[in-house]
């Protein structure tokens, strides 16, 4: 008398056969082979059919094999119910594999505002929804959403919760054209430059910065590169930019830049005064006036804002000191491939988001 079950596929899907007591037995599991978690509940009917054969306690009728085999309606654990609490936890299950400027700035902002909604249960994902989008701009609210989903759907995956209730929210949030890439682009006039700078230079509270926003305006660097750089990285007549903050956390500094490892920058005669101006009291060629990183977040919401205030330029961030040189570099002949290598974009980057803002259009006159 055989008490072996094996297991074989049959019409796309597995099935147990096994003999006992002179009589063979089919049990049929609709559980494909790719099911690895199906799979399981076959390898544990199996094991129970075996035991009841040896201890003589085989169920003839196989309903008790047929409910091992039955997927389990799912409960998830209390304390998932909590958006903020699935958070952290999705959170730390993906920061060994993310870098410190994302883990700051990207997954940051969604801890910010999940400290904010008005309710924290996952079942009021659609009431979570509906504040992100009434409190948050546009492009921050799908971001958020955006991040929930990827947060449910690795939830889900883990057998935390049964279903996303975050699924495809984000592209209910319509964005406006101001939010598209290439409408971002808003350099200053070279008037709106000078009025800059000379705001800073008067300034009795933030003149202390007036070096920095010089240097953002004669180079072009990401502010994180301007912040990054150490007075060893200033040799041979040039700047090598090769080392960045990390946004939202403060202090801390990275190798390399976001689309390189390091950048090689020439120093013209503008540039070069403005580096001999600056005392070398750090190692750090732009430090804070504690000596440390500068708080770029604290620096854009006092200090820039207010200043840009103050000597009456409409206001834009101070990534717009970029697309200012990006674009007066153009409109002096500065050839794309050069500009490119210069600030470290794409010869591509640039001619799809720069070139048609760097001249102005002319309507030919015919014959």
């Amino acid at each position: 008398m055989s008490r072996k079950v094996s297991q074989e596929e049959w019409n796309g899907s597995l099935r147990l056969r096994w003999r006992y007591g002179n009589k063979r037995y089919c049990l049929g599991t609709g559980i494909k082979p790719s099911d690895l978690i199906g799979q399981l509940r076959i390898a544990q009917a199996l094991k129970e059919i075996q035991r009841d054969m040896a201890y003589g306690e085989f169920d003839v009728s196989l309903d008790k094999y047929r409910a091992i085999l039955k997927p389990h309606k799912f409960t998830p654990e209390p304390q998932v119910q909590r958006v903020s609490i699935l958070w952290d936890k999705y959170v730390t299950a993906r920061s060994p594999g993310i870098s410190p400027t994302t883990l700051a700035k990207d997954y940051g902002r969604v801890t910010s505002i999940l400290t904010r909604i008005p309710s924290d249960l996952m079942q009021d994902a659609i009431l979570i929804r509906d504040w992100i989008i009434q409190n948050c701009a546009p492009i921050s609210a799908r971001r958020c959403l955006v991040q929930l989903s990827a947060c449910g759907k690795w939830a889900v995956k883990s057998g935390l919760i049964d279903h996303n209730p975050f699924a495809d929210m984000a592209r209910q949030v319509a964005l406006p054209k101001s939010n598209r890439a290439g409408d971002e682009i808003d350099p200053f006039t070279s008037d709106e430059r000078a009025a800059i700078i000379a705001g800073f230079i008067a300034s009795p509270y933030y003149r202390y910065y007036a070096p920095l926003v010089q240097f953002l305006f004669l180079t072009g660097c990401r502010p994180a590169e301007a912040l990054g750089l150490e007075w060893g990285h200033i040799t041979d007549g040039a700047i090598h930019f090769q080392q960045t903050s990390v946004n939202g956390v403060r202090g801390q500094l990275k190798q390399g830049l976001k689309t390189q490892s390091n950048r090689k920058f020439p120093i013209n005669r503008q540039l070069q005064e403005l580096i001999d101006s600056v005392p070398r009291v750090n190692k750090l060629v732009f430090p804070s006036p504690t000596g440390r990183v500068i708080d770029w977040g604290g620096f854009h919401r006092r200090a820039w804002k207010t200043v840009l205030k103050k000597v009456g330029v409409r206001y834009r961030k101070p990534y717009q000191t970029r697309h200012t040189f990006i674009t007066e570099a153009l409109r002096r002949g500065l050839s794309v491939q050069d500009l490119a290598k210069l600030v470290g974009n794409s010869p591509q980057v640039i001619y799809a988001h720069y070139a048609g803002v760097s001249r102005d259009l002319v309507v030919p006159e015919f014959s």
